[in-house]
């Protein structure tokens, strides 16, 4: 990799400073106390004491199956894993937190519902602003190979539409504008001091919660915000802003204030849907132990990094607007196709003379499309875009449905200060080694898993550039990729 730690007196005195830093701000986040613990002053223990140990996913509650006469009824257990994940993401539209639960979220800041539109994110305690009809349109269903019911071949959903029998994971998304600012560097941590490189970090935005269910319980998963931004921003926590106690202490207060908010909404939102409802911390998936974990799982990521950024410029010298900016996002989307149309998933794009459309250089039946029909776009103007492959969906979440939070796959559209345009990917080999690493597995099964990672990152560079070549209507120079050393 480029810039590795060098195993020399220069090197190791390099990593030791900023990893006490680092570790500084890990102590503060998972409560090991003073700074002595957490290896300042020493610097024989800067890099492995302190640091507690995290999972990117948080178990936050359990909900009751529907059982009859002793026997668990699958279809109403799913239907009531669904129905639990529309309270939540009622709650969320619907309320102004900080009115309800007083001190768990701080006041005037309000949680939003990832997608609902400017009406309903303006208005949330109007009646009829957030329809139910949009609310659960923005609870993004992920298939698994899993059936709802396995005594039952077909599952009818409704009296008149059969579908097949493939149980889904619920995903919502919390979105806030104050936390996301800080996250993406439009908003400072203390002072002047905004978190180096902001916008490259969209792509693993925004909070995510996940509901689903097995035979024994109805589950409530969430992305850890604490492990999450450890993993994904480590560019942050290796920064010479990390020197700064009062910066690494307000950075590491973010990520569990963020937690106990959204969890606290969670409880709130399921105490009224059911009362048996078991609040929960449980700590999930691969384990975190020390920050050499951090470093060795993004050093061993094929770019270094759990993102691709890819600079596109204009032939004719012209910078980018902020409206082209958005356009260039709904293109790619339409491009590659929308969830819930008739068409979803098939590319009639043709991409050359001879006919070739999009599906053509697509890994076959990867059916993918936008699970949104527009881009979320959070602070600084960064735009995302989910896309979504029913194919590799159900071969990820057949390592096990609490890797939901994971999916789907997210590029980014950003306007940069120079008029050229960022695209973003997270880089779905970071994702599989980060947020998978849990999953046991032969070296030929770990081997053939991850061979999936490069049809995924092919595919998803595929539609864009077909997108920006063919949709388009504005001349591009071919992109460069843009590094950002995410290492000490």
């Amino acid at each position: 990799m480029k810039n590795k730690i060098e195993n020399n007196g220069i090197g190791r005195w390099v990593k030791k400073a900023l990893c006490g830093g680092a570790v500084l701000g890990l102590a503060m986040t998972m409560g090991a106390g003073s700074a002595l613990a957490a290896g300042q002053g020493s610097s024989n223990g800067a890099q492995s004491h302190g640091f507690g140990s995290m999972t990117p996913f948080s178990r936050v509650a359990k909900v009751p199956v529907v059982k009859v006469q002793g026997q668990i009824d699958y279809k109403a257990t799913y239907a009531k894993a669904r129905a639990a994940s529309l309270a939540i993401a009622t709650y969320v539209a619907r309320t102004v937190e900080a009115d309800l639960l007083g001190s768990d979220v701080i006041k005037g800041i309000d949680w939003k519902l990832g997608g609902t539109s400017k009406h309903c994110l303006d208005n949330p305690t109007l009646d009829g602003a957030c329809s139910d009809e949009e609310i659960s349109h923005n609870v993004l269903m992920i298939p698994s190979p899993d059936p709802i019911d396995p005594t039952d071949a077909t599952y009818v959903e409704t009296g008149v539409v059969t579908k097949p029998n493939t149980k889904k994971g619920n995903v919502i998304e919390f979105c806030n504008k104050k936390y996301a600012s800080m996250a993406m560097g439009v908003a400072p941590i203390i002072a002047d001091k905004p978190v180096v490189n902001g916008w490259a970090h969209a792509p693993a935005l925004p909070c995510e919660v996940s509901v689903w269910n097995d035979d024994q319980h109805i589950y409530v998963d969430m992305l850890d915000p604490s492990a999450i931004f450890t993993l994904f921003f480590s560019d942050v926590l290796f920064s010479a802003d990390m020197q700064d106690p009062a910066f690494a202490e307000a950075l590491y207060a973010m990520p569990p204030q963020v937690k106990g908010e959204i969890v606290a909404i969670i409880h709130a939102a399921l105490a009224d849907f059911d009362p048996d409802t078991k609040a929960m911390d449980q700590k999930i998936g691969p384990v975190y132990n020390s920050i050499e974990d951090i470093i060795k799982v993004v050093d061993a990521s094929p770019l270094d990094s759990p993102y691709l950024h890819m600079i596109y410029t204009k032939q004719d010298g012209g910078s980018f607007t902020q409206t082209e900016s958005k356009t260039v996002a709904q293109t790619i989307i339409n491009t590659m196709s929308k969830h819930g149309d008739p068409d979803a998933g098939t590319h009639p794009t043709v991409i050359n003379e001879d006919g070739d459309t999009l599906d053509s250089i697509l890994s076959p039946k990867s059916s993918w499309r936008s699970a949104r029909i527009a881009p979320i776009t959070i602070p600084g103007k960064n735009h995302i875009i989910e896309a979504c492959s029913p194919k590799y969906a159900k071969m990820a979440m057949g390592t096990g449905l609490h890797h939901v939070n994971a999916l789907p796959c997210e590029i980014t559209v950003k306007l940069l200060s120079n008029g050229s345009l960022a695209i973003s990917y997270l880089d779905p080999a970071f994702m599989l080694g980060a947020m998978f690493a849990d999953v046991e597995m032969t070296d030929d099964e770990r081997a053939e898993f991850f061979a999936i990672t490069g049809k995924i990152n092919t595919d998803l560079q595929n539609i864009v550039k077909v997108a920006l070549d063919v949709n388009l209507g504005i001349a591009l120079n071919a992109p460069t990729r843009k590094v950002i050393n995410m290492l000490p």
